[in-house]
């Protein structure tokens, strides 16, 4: 009787034990269809490469959309898109965790609400042109297709240092104008720095040779309809604006390596080598200098950056070996001739004086500031030239200049430009005073002519 009870409640053990299994299985251990679902989308959400992204969302993302709240419009609305170009990226990430590699048209698709957000970035720079904080929206836009590192392969770190690097003319605008000033705009500099770094290492770490895809996982389609973790959340966005046609830019991005591949390597021998006019030139007597500079001279290129410091007296200063993305900065150079050879990003001229600066071409701007009796010398282009609180300036533009160039003074006097006609030089003088009418309501302002 005793063994006939014993293998009953043995018997009743093994079917409550199969019937836990069947419910453990079914409902994920007490969990709903539902919650269970939810786990196993964040916990594929949750790879080192998307972690490694909310990492920096949660980090120096955060800092800088606090510092961009405080400064206020129009980086607040700029900062907004910025985020929300962040976020569609790290969607991208999320699917591309999850789904074998698509075909062409599925992946234009997929980035298409990055360079949304791309596109509204540059929209608040263009809509203000004005703005004293055009420098801080210039910083933005012009290193915002480093987010396009996405379409590149099989080398994206090298993308993403290319554009970087378009941001440093504008941050050390900004450092220099706010330097002294209000300390929230170097740190917001700094951020956005930050930013930029860890951006170029986690795709350094994570997607070294392009975005990566998952060989094993499914459709695209599929992982679009998982439910991502939520990234950081910035403002309510300003209204969206009218959007440029980018599509050509970025038809050309999503070729990836091949945007290169038409190009071949140009033998110096090959190249068309202007030579140095007689206008900017070393003259043969050294100039008596009154002004010494106390501090050691310096000629040296730091990461992208050439420093030329503190020549007096030099008339052999030559910079070669230039690339796309070097800047210069030209400081506290007295009585000196200075020649830079090739394409460089931009040039800045510090605080110089009685020195000439000849150079070949420039891709964002040259800036003059607190010089006096300078010459600068353009054999080729430069889209902008920027002259602020200088005496005495000579601008001698080659014809290829003079079509495109933009002049841009403030707090300046004694500004003269010379430029190519008939083979010939002619000089105009840019104007130092002007007449402010009031005019139905608006004021109209006309530099004042002077009969001679």
């Amino acid at each position: 009787m005793a063994e006939s009870n014993l293998d009953n409640i043995i018997k009743r053990l093994e079917t409550a034990t199969i019937r836990l299994e069947e419910l453990a299985k079914n409902t994920n251990f007490g969990q709903s269809g539902s919650a269970a679902s939810d786990s196993a989308t964040a916990a594929s959400d949750n790879t080192p490469a998307v972690q490694a992204f909310d990492d920096i969302m949660n980090g120096s993302v955060q800092k800088f959309i606090e510092l961009s709240n405080n400064i206020g419009s129009p980086v607040k609305e700029q900062c907004e898109f910025f985020i929300q170009a962040l976020k569609a990226q790290r969607q991208l990430i999320v699917t591309a965790s999850k789904s074998k590699k698509p075909d062409q048209e599925t992946f234009t698709e997929l980035i298409n609400p990055i360079k949304l957000s791309m596109n509204q970035v540059c929209n608040v720079r263009e809509q203000n042109r004005q703005s004293k904080l055009y420098n801080h929206l210039s910083t933005l836009s012009e290193s915002i297709l480093a987010l396009g590192w996405v379409m590149v392969e099989p080398s994206p770190t090298s993308y993403l240092e290319e554009n970087i690097n378009a941001a440093q003319y504008y941050i050390i605008r900004v450092m220099k104008e706010f330097k002294e000033k209000e300390k929230i705009h170097v740190e917001w500099t700094a951020a956005y720095t930050q930013i930029l770094n860890e951006l170029k290492d986690y795709v350094k770490k994570h997607h070294t040779t392009g975005l990566a895809w998952n060989p094993k996982g499914g459709n695209v389609a599929d992982a679009k309809t998982a439910t991502p973790a939520a990234a950081p959340a910035p403002a309510p966005a300003a209204a969206p604006a009218a959007k440029p046609d980018a599509s050509k830019l970025f038809a050309e991005l999503n070729r990836g390596e091949g945007v290169t591949s038409g190009l071949r390597k140009v033998d110096p021998s090959e190249r068309k080598q202007k030579p140095v006019s007689n206008i900017v030139k070393a003259s043969a007597e050294s100039t008596k200098v009154a002004e010494v500079s106390s501090k050691p001279s310096r000629q040296v290129l730091e990461g992208n950056k050439w420093s030329i410091e503190n020549f007096v007296g030099n008339k052999n200063i030559i910079i070669e070996n230039t690339e796309i993305r070097h800047l210069v900065y030209i400081y506290n150079c007295v009585d000196s001739t200075i020649q830079i050879k090739g394409k460089v990003n931009a040039i800045t001229i510090d605080n110089c004086k009685k020195t000439g600066i000849v150079i070949d071409s420039v891709v964002s701007a040259v800036d003059i500031v607190n010089a006096k009796s300078v010459q600068l010398q353009i054999r080729e282009k430069a889209p902008t030239v920027s002259v602020d609180k200088t005496d005495g300036c000579q601008l001698y533009l080659s014809k290829e200049c003079g079509e495109v160039v933009e002049i841009f003074s403030s707090k300046s006097s004694e500004m003269n430009v010379m430029f190519e006609k008939d083979d010939d030089w002619t000089e105009i003088p840019i104007p130092e005073q002007f007449k402010t009418k009031l005019i139905d309501g608006e004021l109209v302002t006309k530099p004042v002519e002077h009969a001679g």
